[in-house]
């Protein structure tokens, strides 16, 4: 119930506002553009993945599947954006997600 109520919306948004490896943020025709990776993100969050899991599944994603190459930059990004998303869906469970 959680997910459809408010947590694709979040998680949209965090991809959205926090990692945004394409720069699409702003573009209103490309608010889904990183809807495909949600469910492998929020599964690995419900799996209880460590940070550096998930931090590596954006890094793939960025460097593999979007062809964007490897960056320490990215890849800190993905670091600090991976202990945020866990974060967010423990607080969301917490509170009875």
């Amino acid at each position: 119930m959680w997910w459809k109520r408010s947590g694709a919306r979040e998680l949209r948004r965090l991809l959205m506002d926090e990692w945004d490896p394409i720069g699409v943020r702003g573009v209103p025709e490309a608010a889904d553009e990183y809807d495909g990776y949600m469910s492998p993100i929020v599964s690995r969050l419900r799996e209880d993945a460590s940070a550096e899991d998930i931090a590596a599944f954006l890094t793939e994603v960025e460097e593999e599947r979007m062809g964007l190459g490897a960056s320490a930059a990215a890849r800190s990004r993905n670091e600090a954006l991976a202990e945020r998303l866990r974060s967010w869906y423990a607080d969301a469970m917490a509170e009875g997600g």
